[in-house]
């Protein structure tokens, strides 16, 4: 879930957005008779630049609002009792 929040879904919404509105304009263009626009027509690096800048904004939102403090002892995973105990944060 957070791959598709953070990750596929800043970068896929500009394109998203532009092929709803692509629809929508195909089907006014139909009914006033004028031209359709084709999808080879989309303005894809202003599209691509838009979900870039989603996405790293989206990204330092995250990093910078986010987490844990800074500090502690890091323990790695080890066998404890034949076990597996996972690796912590002790503060």
């Amino acid at each position: 879930m957070k791959l598709l929040l953070t990750k596929i879904l800043p970068l896929a919404l500009p394109i998203l957005v532009y092929l709803v509105w692509l629809f929508y304009a195909h089907k006014r263009a139909r009914k006033r008779g004028t031209q359709v626009n084709h999808l080879s027509d989309a303005p894809w690096l202003l599209i691509g630049l838009s979900g870039l800048s989603v996405l790293i904004i989206g990204m330092a939102a995250l990093g910078f609002f986010t987490g844990e403090k800074a500090g502690g002892v890091y323990i790695p995973s080890h066998l404890e009792d034949g076990e597996v105990v996972k690796g912590r944060i002790d503060r």
